[in-house]
């Protein structure tokens, strides 16, 4: 691994080790040195729940199956092999509701980007069964939410995770609602910004303006330029501190592609977010061997991206879920550090502004009539104390059980 950006992983389980090196080997000879080097040291069975955790069993089947390497469990490799042919009829029938779904918004005159998902696998790796995926996240213009919502419903889905738009600042505040198909439990989050409550991002119709078109089935889809992917990508990694390997291997794909990195670089600058395609540039470098170039360097060189990409290592060495939080207190409380210092000042400074105002979360811990929600204002703090007692508790229950 590059020690060049000045990462310490030396702390890293050897399993994870492992992996990291399998996900950038490109021979089978190395694979079988790596494994020879390091396999009476692992645990086979923490490497599969790493390979399982991470996301990253399409690619770690690849490695380990196109020939016999010795040293290896066999039921290791075939559990995921059983993983991969899963994965791929999954992804497979995900493309199916992609492609049904674009078509719905196409025939109602929906504009409709697909932002991850079987899109995002053919883009990036070239065939579905390479990345994993349990969604659809297609974007809309905000002014089209409804009616997107109705084309949805007409389709099957039903809405299982609902912003309240009670508060008007629903918008800004919040970026996407879910939905499920009744009968085959796909999934759909339907977006109307990249990122919920992450300060400025480009409008709609410029990401369209630039978008790049797959063809599925006989069907076009629409997805994210390559840069406006890679502003993407590192915001929503960032914001989840990397604890996924798959979203760095993504990176790492999206960086060795053809990208117009002055275009990225004045995109970057324009929504002040430099520091985070910085951080993720120094982890994929750092473990996965990500080539870099000059116009990367820029980005990567400062010490902001690189005091970021040092907070994130501890969620990635410890395997830990950030969906919302983690279960320790502890580690909550450093995410919650770690999520403000991905702010500008300017950013820090509206967040703090924001939370004395009231909120979605408002009317959800005390819903009350239309004629007493003026009275939201002068309760705001003591529901925002009263979340995170209750957050607090529900944390400390966990961690006991």
């Amino acid at each position: 691994m590059n020690i060049d950006w000045d990462l310490d992983v030396q702390d890293f389980p050897v399993e994870l080790k492992l992996l990291l090196e399998l996900i950038d080997v490109e021979t089978d000879a190395e694979a079988q040195a790596m494994i020879e080097s390091s396999g009476r040291q692992i645990n086979w069975q923490n490497f599969y729940s790493l390979t399982r955790h991470h996301r990253v069993y399409p690619t770690i089947h690849e490695r380990l199956s196109h020939h016999p390497l010795s040293g290896l469990p066999k039921g290791m490799v075939q559990q995921l092999s059983v993983d991969y042919s899963r994965n791929a009829l999954m992804m497979l029938q995900l493309s199916g509701k992609m492609k049904q779904v674009s078509e719905a918004l196409d025939n109602k005159g929906i504009y409709a980007l697909q932002l991850k998902g079987p899109a995002l696998a053919e883009a990036l790796y070239g065939s579905l069964s390479r990345r994993t995926s349990k969604d659809l996240d297609i974007l809309v213009h905000p002014d089209h939410i409804e009616q997107a919502e109705e084309v949805l419903e007409q389709l099957g889905y039903t809405k299982t995770q609902e912003v309240s738009r009670i508060v008007s600042d629903w918008k800004w505040r919040q970026n996407h609602e879910s939905f499920t198909h009744a009968d085959t439990g796909t999934e759909v989050e339907l977006h109307w910004r990249l990122n919920g409550d992450a300060g400025a991002e480009p409008s709609f119709y410029e990401l369209w303006n630039r978008r790049q078109t797959l063809e599925f089935a006989g069907t076009d889809v629409h997805m994210l330029s390559n840069e406006d992917l890679m502003f993407y990508l590192t915001a929503h990694g960032a914001r989840h501190a990397w604890f996924r390997l798959r979203w760095l291997a993504d990176i790492d794909r999206l960086a060795r592609m053809e990208l117009d990195w002055d275009k990225l670089t004045a995109l970057l600058r324009r929504y002040k977010c430099t520091h985070l395609v910085g951080q993720a540039l120094i982890l994929s470098a750092a473990m996965l061997n990500t080539p870099v170039s000059r116009e990367m360097a820029s980005l990567m060189s400062t010490d902001r991206p690189q005091d970021l990409a040092r907070r994130v290592l501890i969620f990635i060495r410890e395997k830990v879920s950030l969906c919302p939080e983690p279960e320790s207190e502890i580690l909550a409380q450093i995410y919650r550090n770690y999520l403000f210092s991905l702010r500008t000042p300017g950013q820090k400074a509206i967040f703090l502004a924001r939370k004395m105002v009231p909120d979605t979360w408002d009317t959800q811990t005390l819903p009350l009539p239309k004629s007493l929600r003026f009275l939201y204002y002068p309760l705001h703090p003591f529901l925002l104390l009263h979340r995170r007692i209750q957050r607090r508790s529900a944390l400390e229950r966990e961690v006991g059980q």
